[in-house]
């Protein structure tokens, strides 16, 4: 079994299913956790609980839909249901949304990505505070918001919207629930590798006529290190929150972009 800063503790991860998730999900089994994942893709969640399983850390997996009422209530619910307890919440689950104009913009573009992004994270936030959290007097909740609300892009105000109320409630969470001892912290992520900034990278190249190299080349330009995020640091700076090392760090923004935010 492995060993480290989270020995007994529970962390639910939601969109663990690829990318930052997984990396989160066997990050917190080696440092000892119980994993809860759930994500939307099934098979995908599968395969992260099967990786996090041969880390040798228990986990439990659901279907989850965070644009839905109902499937944050029941990730919750399964989760205290297998561990009975949550000390860390990890709201990463997001989509970008269609790029769009404003004056292109259909409602159901602006709501699912406003669903999936903020509400979807209120509602895991509210279930896992008043359901685990607050009764224990104790817990760390991150979200994982972007700089894409803080340097913003044609097209992409709908994202830039959703990701910047993550920090507003943010704050605003960490003075409701501080007499609880929970601590709640924003994580502000630059460019990172991997599936979805590809999956970016090969739209822009259409809309632009430009190759994919030359997009890589052009989204990096502005970033002091010159490099996208990895996965790993992220979870490095999400350890570090969730820790004891962090015990007088609640209310932040933490950003975790490679100098991009100073541009």
């Amino acid at each position: 079994m492995p060993s480290g800063r989270f020995d007994g503790e529970v962390a639910l991860i939601t969109g663990a299913g690829t990318g930052i998730g997984r990396v989160l999900a066997l990050a917190y089994a080696r440092e000892g956790a119980k994993v809860a994942i759930g994500a939307r893709r099934i098979e995908l969640i599968e395969e992260t609980a099967h990786a996090v399983r041969a880390a040798g850390a228990d986990c439990v997996t659901a279907h989850a839909d965070v644009t839905r009422e109902r499937d944050c209530i029941d990730l919750v619910g399964r989760t205290l249901d297998h561990f009975g307890r949550i000390d860390v919440l990890i709201n990463n689950a997001g989509v970008p949304g269609a790029d769009m104009n404003v004056a292109e913009m259909t409602l159901d573009n602006w709501n699912q990505t406003l669903a999936a992004n903020l509400t979807g994270p209120m509602l895991l936030s509210r279930e896992v505070l008043h359901r685990a959290m607050i009764p224990a007097r104790r817990g760390n909740i991150q979200f994982l918001a972007s700089t894409a609300a803080k340097r913003v892009r044609p097209r992409k105000a709908h994202y830039a919207v959703a990701k910047m109320g993550l920090i507003p409630l943010t704050q605003t969470l960490a003075l409701e629930v501080s007499e609880y001892g929970v601590r709640v912290n924003c994580l502000v992520i630059g460019l990172v590798e991997g599936e979805l900034v590809e999956r970016w990278v090969t739209r822009l190249a259409t809309t632009t006529g430009r190759s994919e190299e030359q997009v890589r080349a052009h989204l990096v330009a502005d970033i002091p290190l010159k490099r996208a995020v990895t996965p790993a640091e992220v979870a490095n700076v999400s350890l570090f929150l969730a820790s004891d090392a962090a015990a007088a760090i609640t209310g932040q923004n933490i950003n975790v972009a490679n100098g991009y935010e100073m541009r």
